[in-house]
């Protein structure tokens, strides 16, 4: 098995956490701010993906320099994500269980 990075295991971990309390707030009709949150959470996450993919496609096309730093950059893989969202999903269900008194 290869290293296991924990950075992703504790991003995913915070995620899993943030994203529980806003759905909780959401479902309990709590605050007013977390719909907004949500949607704001999620619309950054595809904001920030859109805009890196047309960041390397004009730098590879346009600036060969600018190509060659992002080459060097740090690309997340699928098995970066997967730690990610396990981890995500891992924690969310310890503590909703542990909340709603499953453990």
């Amino acid at each position: 098995m290869r290293h296991l990075e924990i950075r992703p295991l504790m991003m995913g971990a915070l995620m899993g956490l943030m994203m529980l309390g806003m759905v909780h707030l959401m479902l309990q009709g709590n605050s007013e701010l977390a719909g907004t949150a949500l949607a704001v959470f999620v619309a950054v996450h595809i904001a920030i993906l859109l805009s890196a993919l047309c960041l390397g496609v004009w730098a590879t096309r346009h600036m060969p320099r600018l190509a060659s730093m992002l080459a060097r950059l740090h690309r997340p893989s699928i098995r970066h994500f997967a730690q990610m969202l396990g981890a995500a999903a891992f924690v969310a269900f310890v503590i909703h269980l542990s909340l709603h008194g499953g453990l």
